[in-house]
């Protein structure tokens, strides 16, 4: 019996890859394009600058410059460390009228050589400047500037009156908090302003007393004649006057027995 055979043939192997050739029409493409340069920003910046600058009107750049300095006030540099504000008023007031003279010190008894002139006009303070600038006063050489102006003082809101009269309230229940007390007072119509219960090492345990504060005296009294021995969270006050927060001129006058007339005043 005759075997079968099968030839298999398989090619030999080569030793180089072929890669698929380039898209010359791609490439031709990529380099046709123009590139974009950034050179025009910078050509272009001060351009813009300047259109900005010349878009500003004069009377515009006049009030920047107002702001910036002032035409009365000067900067005095290198001034003696022990000079005073009566040492450099006669040096200016040569050429006008010296309106302020104020100095940054280092302490109460030297400055740190740096003074404000104000001048009554600007012509006098253009005359200072021109007649004292590089001049020499106290063995030391003046440098004068151009200083800014002296920004006004903000007028500070008015503070609310403190309290000036107190009660001291004691066999106040552990658990009391001083919501609880204002409030107790306050719906006796007793019209406190504030309450303060006293914590000592423990502060979930009150010390049994506090004070309750009023802003006058009348006031004071009425909650004191009201709410004695009046019974509060299961427990009876004991209510007497204190001088605790008191202002200096209330405290003084109740030591010295005028509390009436003190309390007239305020």
């Amino acid at each position: 019996m005759a075997a079968a055979f099968r030839v298999l043939y398989s090619p030999p192997a080569t030793s180089h890859t072929h890669l698929p050739l380039p898209n010359h029409r791609l490439l031709l493409s990529v380099a046709a394009r123009p590139r974009k340069s950034n050179l025009h920003l910078f050509l272009n910046a001060p351009l813009r600058a300047l259109s900005s600058i010349q878009s500003e009107s004069p009377k515009e750049i006049a009030a920047e410059s107002e702001e910036e300095f002032s035409t009365t006030r000067l900067l005095v540099q290198n001034v003696p460390w022990t000079s005073t504000a009566e040492d450099l008023r006669p040096l200016f007031e040569q050429y006008g009228t010296v309106v302020e003279i104020e100095f940054s010190m280092y302490n109460k008894e030297r400055n740190r050589g740096l003074a404000f002139v104000t001048m009554g006009s600007p012509d006098e303070a253009l005359a200072a400047f021109n007649g004292l600038e590089a001049s020499e006063y106290g063995g030391r050489v003046l440098k004068l500037n151009w200083a800014k102006p002296k920004k006004p003082k903000q007028p500070s809101s008015p503070q609310r009156p403190k309290p000036v009269h107190n009660l001291f309230v004691t066999f106040l229940p552990f658990q009391a908090r001083a919501k609880d007390l204002k409030e107790f007072f306050n719906a006796h119509n007793a019209n406190a302003v504030s309450a303060d219960v006293i914590f000592r090492d423990n502060p979930k345990r009150s010390a049994g007393y506090g004070f309750v504060s009023f802003n006058t005296k009348a006031e004071a009294d009425a909650a004191l004649v009201a709410l004695q021995g009046k019974e509060f969270m299961g427990r009876t006050l004991r209510i007497a006057p204190s001088k605790r927060f008191l202002r200096p001129e209330t405290k003084a006058a109740i030591e010295s027995g005028t509390e009436s007339e003190s309390s007239s005043s305020e």
